[in-house]
């Protein structure tokens, strides 16, 4: 059997080069929020406090590109976070990281973690489905800036706290959906 694209060889190029620039945009905007936060943490040579300021405005800068294209990086966050799970899992089985070079951790942080994101995933899992919606986007960007947060503070804590927000936004809109259909049919 094979598996063959039906349109022009130009047009499957054009496809791939856009989606390459797609991938190196993404990565650039994981690295901006990364550094960022490392600057507002004050990590490392970021411990003055104009570092800290402009952390706080590259943070304040792509969030706010985030919340605009929520809609296009939604499903693909739930991605991210897959992986992190099956990272994070193949972590605790090992006590250490897989990566090079190896960080060792007690199994309890890198079940932590798991236990953070799978919640996590289980509650970005609908955006694979639907858009989220406006209050559910300011959510999720919260969700991405508290990862950056837990990834550089070795931390679970902001993602938990960020995850909590989310659920219990999802949850009061699920609540205020119910109850204005019931007034609808009453």
């Amino acid at each position: 059997m094979q598996i063959r694209d039906k349109r022009p060889l130009r047009e499957q190029i054009k496809s791939g080069f856009r989606l390459a620039g797609w991938v190196l945009l993404t990565l650039v905007f994981i690295f901006l929020v990364l550094v960022s936060t490392a600057m507002v943490v004050g990590k490392g040579n970021y411990s003055h406090s104009i570092y800290r300021f402009v952390g706080l405005c590259g943070l304040l800068a792509v969030s706010t590109i985030m919340l605009i294209t929520a809609r296009r990086w939604a499903k693909w966050f739930v991605a991210l976070l897959g992986y992190m799970i099956l990272k994070l899992a193949v972590s605790a089985l090992l006590g250490r990281t897989p990566s090079v070079p190896s960080i060792m951790r007690p199994r309890l942080v890198f079940l932590e973690f798991l236990a953070v994101l799978a919640f996590a995933a289980i509650l970005c899992a609908r955006y694979l489905t639907h858009a989220p919606r406006k209050l559910e986007t300011v959510a999720l960007v919260g969700l991405v800036v508290a990862l950056s947060f837990s990834t550089i503070s070795d931390s679970s804590l902001p993602t938990l706290a960020a995850a909590l927000v989310l659920g219990l936004v999802q949850l009061a809109h699920a609540r205020w959906a119910k109850r204005l259909i019931s007034r609808k049919s009453a």
